[in-house]
């Protein structure tokens, strides 16, 4: 199978995306929980929606539809990753992987009450809380062979490639929970593309 990330990077998604995975099957009250103006709806295939790709644009923009069964796929096109706030009070468990250039944040995740994060060591593991919703999971991932740390005279540096080795335990993590990983065939479905507005000051 084709590396996920390779994939959505030759979507032209390298400059950094934001993908939610969320365990619901209706995609447009999975919009409308993340802040979607839902008569801004476009459909359209990726690569339409790619013609307004600016990650951290002033204009939000998200591309959303089903992913597999039971579970709903928003990937941010322009724009701040969604909130997830209104995906919590509604009680739906997420998933939510982030990056920006080279870095890549720890993984959001909520359990339908709570928020938590799957967080990042510097030698490429990933540490979850004991019980969480996505141990079983992550258990089931083989840990990665890392090269070995390059030691100077004045410490550790971290090693080569940390941050690709953490996208790709996140996108196995989603993969498993969901029950889909991201194909060639994901990549040519047609979804909704919302604009997102930006909420007033307070």
């Amino acid at each position: 199978m084709a590396d996920q990330w390779e994939l959505l990077r030759g979507a032209g998604l390298g400059r950094g995306f934001t993908g939610t995975w969320v365990e619901s099957g209706d995609a447009e009250a999975v919009a409308a929980l993340l802040g979607a103006d839902l008569a801004s709806l476009q459909d359209c295939d990726l690569t339409t929606a790619m013609a307004h790709y600016r990650p951290m644009a002033f204009t939000e923009r998200i591309w959303t539809g089903p992913h597999a069964d039971g579970w709903t796929h928003a990937l941010t096109i322009s724009g701040p990753p969604p909130m997830t706030t209104g995906l919590t009070e509604a009680g739906l468990r997420f998933l939510q992987i982030r990056t920006m250039d080279d870095y890549v944040y720890d993984l959001l995740y909520g359990d339908g009450v709570m928020t938590a994060w799957l967080t990042q060591r510097w030698y490429g593991e990933v540490v979850v809380e004991p019980g969480s919703m996505v141990e079983p999971y992550l258990r089931e991932i083989d840990p990665p062979v890392m090269p070995e740390a390059v030691h100077s005279g004045s410490g550790t540096t971290e090693p080569e490639y940390h941050n690709l080795v953490c996208l790709e335990i996140y996108l196995l993590l989603t993969a498993r929970m969901s029950g889909r990983f991201v194909d060639r065939a994901w990549l040519d479905e047609e979804r909704a593309l919302y604009t997102v507005p930006v909420p007033p000051p307070t």
